[in-house]
């Protein structure tokens, strides 16, 4: 099968390598599938490049999120042989991978690729820190990194639930797209003013969360100003910025301070609710108007481009197609 894999940690442009392996064996609790798409994220070139929660095995196919069909179920019945699957495991930039049955996600036939393809890690994640920030109806949620894939993504869910968000950008350049998906102030991080804006909210109504994937200066004024009693809630690693507050902050306004990786967050729930939470948001990204753009789609060979345009992308994300 044709395969893109790396010997060694080093920039993905340089260290990746296109070639072909062996189709692995299947173990007992695995299916394989032909794979469709996947997209390139963030978390992709942490692995390929520098430190990641997952150590590479070399020689190591790259890859951890995509779309395909189920061509060999194992003899398992609940996973049919053609059933268009999601999935999040490792060895995906390949023609097929032989997935965990616990990672598999069966998906309606109707569900578009570019859609599916990025249905593993971000709308999960999305969901699930939309849940972790405890905003209530006509609630306020800051969102710092709120032109990334992931943004877009927490914006429209809170939007179907009545909750207000205010993503926080570096320039102009997204501000219409963030409010027709739902936003419902976008602020510039470099902004004089944007202290006195958040306070002035904080004032009048109740700003629930500030999910941070930057840190820096940015997080540092916002929680500064933010209402009593909120959740900050650090998910991403966009900047290399120490955050600097003072105690009296956390202290006399109450505010609850922490980390969220997406695993600790799946294993904190049970089958059952997992399975319920995948319905919900198949439901939610199905629809018409829900929005999951991707910037372009390159066959495995073109990685070069691929991963250039994916650096570069000012809008969705890019994906590797396999057929």
């Amino acid at each position: 099968m044709k395969t893109l894999y790396f010997n060694k940690k080093g920039k993905a442009e340089e260290v990746l390598k296109f070639g072909e392996n062996n189709i692995p064996d299947l173990l007992a609790n695995e299916v394989r599938v032909k794979v469709k798409a996947s997209p390139i994220n963030p978390a992709d070139f942490m692995f390929i490049e520098r430190v990641y929660r997952v150590e590479p095995i070399f020689p190591q196919i790259a890859g951890f999120e995509g779309v395909g069909t189920i061509t060999d179920n194992n003899g398992d019945a609940d996973f049919p042989v053609n059933s268009l699957v999601a999935f999040r495991h490792k060895n995906i930039w390949a023609e097929f991978a032989n997935i965990p049955k616990d990672k598999i996600i069966l998906l309606p036939h109707d569900l578009p690729i570019e859609k599916a393809a990025q249905l593993s890690l971000n709308p999960l994640t999305a969901w699930a820190l939309l849940e972790e920030s405890k905003a209530k109806e006509n609630e306020w949620i800051i969102l710092t990194a709120g032109n990334s894939a992931l943004s877009k993504l927490i914006i429209q869910f809170a939007r179907d639930k009545g909750i207000k968000t205010i993503p926080i950008v570096r320039n102009d350049d997204s501000k219409e797209e963030l409010l027709s998906l739902g936003a419902s102030l976008v602020l510039k991080s470099d902004s004089e003013r944007i202290e006195e804006q958040i306070g002035k909210l904080a004032k009048a109504e109740r700003i629930s969360c500030f999910l941070d994937a930057v840190g820096g200066d940015i997080t540092s004024k916002i929680i500064k100003m933010i209402s009593a009693n909120s959740n900050i809630i650090h998910y991403g690693l966009y900047g290399d910025q120490n955050t600097e507050y003072h105690n009296s902050y956390i202290i006399f306004k109450n505010l609850t301070i922490k980390g969220f990786g997406i695993d600790a967050w799946i294993n904190s729930k049970t089958k059952t609710e997992i399975k319920h939470i995948w319905a919900d948001i198949i439901r939610e990204i199905i629809k018409p108007d829900f929005k999951m753009k991707t910037s372009g789609k390159y066959l495995l060979e073109n990685f070069k481009e691929a991963i250039s345009e994916s650096r570069n992308a000012k809008e969705g994300k890019t994906l590797f197609r396999m057929d």
